[in-house]
């Protein structure tokens, strides 16, 4: 097998990789509420903070065998988002969610006092293509039918995300989640852990495809 073989054998695994672990969070959230509840309680906590502990119980198993801590974050995180959706995200004869609008600012505010330069970028492997990235899914949002995103919003938005660290990313995602939900928008689920699994090594490259995937979805859309 080639050496090109190889890598594209792993980034396909990598991929069913992906897709299963956050079906199995989704499925995990729309079925056990406690479970739900453990996951979401983690948003924007690393690994050594109390709340995440009886995130262990839940994610260990589902991590990769072997990984990082820094790998294990970006599922710990992104099994965080999913369970912080709103109930009827898992069940739609259920109505919204007791999160409120106060909670995601107050942590935003908190956020925004982290620093924001990105990390030096090492050598890396490169990234996993998957789906949409979360530039695609911003500019999406702004072209919504309905409740869309303000164009100046998400403009914002976007160039916060990708001055990020590898903790400032994983702060200030929640906010941006939550915008895009209230547009109706889609999250690629599997595509963001790729992309905060690479964040570490390609967090330049992975920038570039978000900013690039958002001006082309928005290039037709009126400022305000």
């Amino acid at each position: 097998m080639t050496f090109q073989a190889s890598e594209a054998s792993k980034r396909q695994s990598d991929r069913a990789a992906y897709a299963a672990f956050t079906a199995n969070i989704e499925r995990l959230c729309r079925t056990d509420p406690g479970a739900r509840a453990a996951l979401r309680a983690g948003l924007r906590r690393d690994l050594n903070h109390p709340r995440t502990r009886p995130m262990h119980r839940l994610l260990t198993p589902r991590l990769p065998e072997g990984c990082n801590d820094k790998t294990a974050q970006a599922h710990y995180t992104v099994a965080a988002l999913i369970a912080a959706q709103p109930r009827h995200a898992f069940s739609p004869d259920q109505g919204d969610d007791e999160d409120t609008l106060d909670e995601h600012r107050a942590a935003e505010k908190h956020a925004l006092r982290e620093e924001v330069e990105p990390d030096q970028e090492v050598a890396p492997p490169g990234p996993t293509p998957y789906g949409p990235s979360f530039g695609a899914t911003l500019g999406q949002a702004v072209n919504a039918k309905g409740k869309p995103m303000r164009m100046s919003a998400a403009e914002s938005r976007i160039n916060l995300l990708t001055r990020q660290s590898l903790r400032g990313i994983h702060l200030h995602l929640p906010a941006a989640v939550n915008q895009v939900r209230t547009t109706g928008v889609s999250i690629d689920w599997g595509q963001l852990l790729a992309d905060l699994i690479d964040w570490q090594y390609q967090s330049g490259r992975i920038s570039r495809r978000w900013l690039q995937d958002f001006y082309r979805i928005t290039a037709g859309a009126d400022r305000d």
